[in-house]
């Protein structure tokens, strides 16, 4: 290897830490990358931000607003809740008919509003038919997973190899060029799914299933001991023997966890109570109990809802006591899950991490608030918040609108209206048409992402200028070349499973693509174009690990799931389909 290509793998080995550290936002990594490829040369500025003008990332751009339209206006979930309809019964029918719903769906929208929409939806169907949350979490996300395979626009990854492979001078992928591959890949998956599911999947409550579920609800909460409290100098015993649950308390920042039935109470204690609508009032005005920070609060009011924390949002790293979500959302956060375990300590003075679950409670226009935010997915109650149900048919019509031109020009060649002029022209006529607001649709863009992409493109570019990508080509095609092209090819997909578990689906197609395609050069009588298909499916399975991709971060905490849950699961179902992918792409070339 030269100094450059040298130059070059110490960046990409440098963002794949940074990935996996998950300490360095996303955006940050994307400008840095810029940065540091045209300080050193290795790309000049043009080259560097002609990112911004791929069309990969103006499409996927432009599709977060359309998928925003169908989400905000109830149409996703009218589909979602009349199909699965049908499905109510037995566990295995159940688990068939989400996850092929799903996947039908996110073959065209984006997966996360699909799963956004698909999580109460889901809940809800639990608690008609009893089937733990568990059983059906992990099929919904990844039944959108397969689902994205389907389709030139049902992932941002297909978008983004199709965008680096144009680049490199190769034809673009068609709409339905996948979906030979893609459709029984997700039928025979969510298949396996509904067959072995209850001896892979857990059965497990979700968190506010836990704390916040059945016919007399409960609520959680800090409360301060004021100075002028009855309680002071009772005992715990004396002061909660009755009444609201006393969770734990803290003194001095100190916690105290049961059994403290002998501690005497202190002014300033915060004691975390449990307890239904009526009681919690009334222990709040007779024994002198305030808010943290002397908020109002009035549990008559109030009411428990998830947030997800986004995995690119900028309050990863803060603690929950800075974000003043009583100032922004009048809410107030009262229990986290993170790996699959409630947080033993204080709720205020956590630090937020990527994919962490929220139990909150709020006022009843709180959910609203936050279903605005692009800092959390609201998982509870979010299709109960859809402001605008009225304009779902026009959403529905609009989105017809933009697949048809997709079909129109990869399918049958009508080059009009390319890809990213389809999705804007969509995106537009979702604000034009009152399906989301000019303000909302810039806000539910994940400009994090895109700035990610862009600099990731920057380091493909440089990957392909400065012969890293042909160096590892070699190395790929030298260690594996004895066994044959389907080997290759197997190679090239085990390596996308691999990244996944680790990093952003989206840095391994960018990443992966220039790889690819150098492979198919070196190899004597080749198409370059399974290869190119091997990224887009392989970066498309993401299964191993919750941060495999941001729709598993999603179902974690509604789910109750441990981490070892993705593993178990993931890995028979990844197996399943590295070798469904390569045999499929390999027969397709005639190579079996």
């Amino acid at each position: 290897m030269d100094p450059s290509a040298i130059l070059v793998t110490s960046f990409t080995v440098l963002v794949l830490i940074l990935l996996v550290s998950g300490r360095v936002s996303l955006d940050a990594i994307g400008l840095g990358l810029i940065v540091a490829l045209v300080a050193t040369g290795l790309v000049d500025l043009e080259g560097a931000l002609h990112g911004f003008a791929n069309h990969a990332v103006i499409t996927i751009g432009a599709l977060y607003v359309v998928g925003e339209g169908l989400t905000r206006t109830g149409a996703v979930e009218f589909i979602a809740r009349l199909v699965l309809a049908w499905g109510k019964g037995r566990e295995s029918v159940m688990v068939l008919a989400i996850g092929l719903v799903s996947a039908a769906l996110s073959a065209f929208l984006n997966n996360t509003a699909v799963v956004v929409v698909f999580i109460p939806v889901v809940i809800g169907i639990a608690r008609d038919t009893g089937i733990p949350p568990s059983r059906l979490m992990i099929p919904m996300s990844f039944g959108s997973l397969f689902g994205g395979m389907c389709t030139l626009v049902g992932t941002s990854t297909n978008l983004l190899v199709d965008g680096v492979a144009v680049a490199e001078g190769e034809a673009p992928l068609g709409m339905f060029e996948l979906s030979p591959i893609g459709v029984p890949l997700a039928v025979l998956c969510i298949t396996f799914l509904a067959v072995f599911g209850k001896r892979l999947l857990p059965a497990r409550a979700s968190m506010s299933a836990t704390l916040a579920d059945g016919t007399a609800r409960e609520y959680v909460t800090e409360l301060v001991i004021g100075p002028a409290s009855p309680l002071l100098g009772k005992t715990v015993a004396e002061a909660f023997g009755e009444g609201p649950r006393l969770l734990f308390l803290v003194r001095n920042e100190v916690p105290f966890w049961p059994p403290f039935e002998n501690v005497v109470l202190e002014e300033g204690d915060v004691v975390v109570l449990r307890g239904d609508v009526g009681s919690l009032t009334d222990m709040q005005q007779r024994l002198g109990l305030k808010l943290i920070g002397n908020m109002k609060f009035d549990p008559r009011t109030m009411t428990f809802f998830e947030l997800a924390v986004s995995p690119h949002s900028n309050i990863v790293g803060r603690r929950i006591s800075d974000l003043h979500l009583w100032r922004d959302y009048n809410a107030v956060a009262v229990a986290v899950l993170r790996h699959g375990h409630h947080i033993r300590e204080r709720v205020s003075n956590l630090v937020l991490r990527s994919g962490d679950l929220l139990l909150v409670c709020g006022e009843q226009a709180s959910p609203t608030k936050f279903r605005a935010s692009t800092d959390f997915f609201l998982l509870t109650g979010a299709h109960n918040l859809v402001v605008l149900r009225g304009h779902a048919r026009k959403a529905l019509a609009i989105a017809a609108g933009v697949v048809a031109l997709f079909t129109a020009y990869s399918a049958f060649g009508w080059k009009a209206v390319p890809l990213p002029m389809a999705a804007v022209l969509g995106a537009m006529a979702m604000v034009a048409t009152g399906c989301v607001t000019a303000r909302r649709a810039y806000r539910t863009i994940d400009w994090p992402i895109l700035i990610f992409v862009v600099g990731t493109l920057a380091l493909g570019e440089a990957m392909r200028t400065s012969g890293t990508a042909e160096y590892f080509a070699n190395g790929l095609v030298g260690a594996l070349f004895d066994y044959g092209p389907t080997a290759v090819l197997a190679g090239i997909v085990f390596l996308c499973i691999l990244f996944n578990a680790f990093v952003s689906h989206s840095a391994v197609a960018v990443l992966l693509t220039p790889i690819a395609i150098e492979v198919a050069h070196v190899m004597p009588g080749v198409d370059v174009r399974p290869f190119l298909l091997a990224v887009a499916f392989g970066g498309s399975i993401a299964f191993v690990t919750p941060q495999g991709h941001q729709v598993n971060l999603m179902v974690y905490g509604p789910g109750g799931y441990k981490y070892s849950d993705f593993i178990r699961v993931g890995i028979p179902v990844s197996l399943l389909a590295w070798a469904f992918v390569t045999f499929a792409l390999a027969y397709q070339e005639g190579w079996l």
